[in-house]
């Protein structure tokens, strides 16, 4: 028997093993692009764009990246998005 509370779609499953990425570009894109890269946050920074999101896997951050090369962008860094630790104050 399965109870309400006990069901997980695939999209909840799936976020739940996915690590967020960060993918920064050159230049700065605009919105008419947000769409190829669904589930990405787009940000633009100092002539950057950043893309952070969920990703799944290899194969899905494999094909993040050839999106960028297809579009012809300059890939500038992708990794993990960390989250930011304050340095510890010195007394």
């Amino acid at each position: 028997m399965t109870g309400q509370g006990t069901r997980r779609t695939l999209k909840q499953m799936s976020n739940e093993r996915a690590t967020t990425y960060r993918l920064v570009l050159r230049g700065e894109l605009g919105e008419q692009f947000a769409f190829l890269f669904a589930g990405m946050r787009m940000t633009r920074e100092d002539g950057t764009t950043v893309l952070t999101g969920p990703v799944t896997d290899q194969a899905q951050l494999a094909g993040l990246i050839d999106r960028t090369q297809e579009l012809g962008l300059e890939l500038v860094s992708v990794g993990p998005d960390e989250p930011v630790v304050d340095a510890p104050t010195l007394p």
